[in-house]
């Protein structure tokens, strides 16, 4: 029951010429049925990486390697008393205070 398969390029031509005229017809809506599909897959990948969540590890070492700045109570302190104590410094925090965009 063992065939002979013995394929040559001139055989294949006639075949591959009728398959070709066949298929010619539906080639645009196999393209255009191929971009769709494409556009559904990246759409379905981004609502999927869009509702991720990051990983308990990644975000706490994430807040670990932000640095938050902190006040000095004793810097503040220092500046409040010298503000009271000068008048000059007084009014220049107070137009400050007053108009912040003025240079």
């Amino acid at each position: 029951m063992s065939k002979n398969v013995n394929l040559s390029i001139a055989e294949l031509k006639p075949q591959l010429k009728k398959l070709y005229q066949r298929s010619s017809k539906h080639l645009a809506f196999a393209a255009i049925l191929v971009v769709l599909l494409i556009y559904v897959f990246m759409v379905w990948r981004i609502s999927q990486l869009t509702a991720a969540e990051p990983l308990p590890e990644a975000e706490s070492a994430a807040l670990a390697q932000t640095a938050i700045p902190k006040v000095d109570k004793k810097a503040v302190e220092r500046i409040l008393t010298l503000e009271q104590s000068s008048s000059e410094l007084h009014s220049l925090f107070n137009e400050a205070r007053n108009n912040p965009f003025q240079e």
